[in-house]
């Protein structure tokens, strides 16, 4: 599986948590990664570099705000960030901040339809643990929807020209992946109105996923440094999935994707 990585598409993770240490045990333990403090002269609040087998993947930092979970949280790249942020309003989506100058670019935080939160970054430093089929690396980009699921997809065009493939189109199932083209994708849009997982608490949102080995393995260490299995699915056409949260509750996806045919 080849993720892309243009405008529009995902281009940065951050994960917010309340402890910076336990959650740094606890995922340089389960995947190996290396996560180091990098520092900034103009804020007090260190920001936290991940990454995989020497590529980066993403940051660590405290929650901006106390009362909000602790979450993953996927960015997308834009060429403007003042022109997304007037678009996303425009759509009927929310900005939750001005454009913030980081180093590099600019940021902000948003949310869809959906109620679901993203990120939109203007910058040329975008993650590089990608499509190289090891485990530990991002592998899948994935909107679970509980309501308006076509309004939801039409917002993604008109944000950020999303170009779906309707893998199933019915009133059972429907999914749709998108990226650039039918053959290049980042990542899918789940219409879960009927029947949303209830692991999700009622609140749709981006899940971010990692590549994994042996998704078998990979949930018994979950549990064994104190994360949660949420579910697990194996022998998909797509792979083995473990959906689990770790210690502070933040959820992401584990796949062992099966090899391109």
């Amino acid at each position: 599986m080849t993720v892309e990585q243009n405008q529009g598409l995902p281009a940065w993770v951050d994960l917010f948590v309340d402890d910076i240490d336990k959650a740094r045990t606890f995922y340089e333990e389960l995947f190996g990664w290396k996560i180091q403090a990098i520092t900034n002269s103009d804020s007090d609040e260190p920001f936290y570099l991940i990454s995989n087998q020497g590529a980066s993947l993403g940051g660590l930092m405290h929650k901006m705000n106390p009362y909000q979970p602790a979450a993953w949280q996927t960015y997308f790249k834009t060429a403007d960030i003042e022109q997304s942020i007037e678009t996303v309003q425009s759509a009927g989506g929310r900005i939750y901040m001005p454009a913030t100058e980081m180093p590099g670019g600019f940021f902000t935080f948003a949310s869809g339809l959906a109620d679901e939160p993203f990120g939109i970054v203007e910058t040329e430093n975008t993650f590089a643990a990608l499509n190289r089929n090891l485990p530990g690396d991002l592998c899948w980009f994935e909107l679970e929807v509980n309501k308006n699921f076509s309004e939801v997809a039409n917002f993604y065009t008109t944000v950020f020209d999303f170009q779906y493939t309707k893998s199933a189109d019915t009133d059972d199932f429907r999914y749709y992946t998108f990226g650039p083209d039918a053959k290049k994708q980042a990542g899918g849009l789940f219409d879960s109105s009927k029947d949303f997982p209830a692991y999700l608490n009622g609140f749709a949102q981006w899940a971010v996923t990692f590549a994994v080995a042996d998704v078998h393995t990979f949930a018994t260490e979950v549990t064994r440094l104190g994360g949660s299995v949420e579910a697990t699915s194996f022998d998909t056409p797509y792979g083995d999935f473990a959906m689990v949260r770790d210690p502070q509750g933040a959820f992401f996806v584990a796949m062992r994707p099966e090899p391109a045919q």
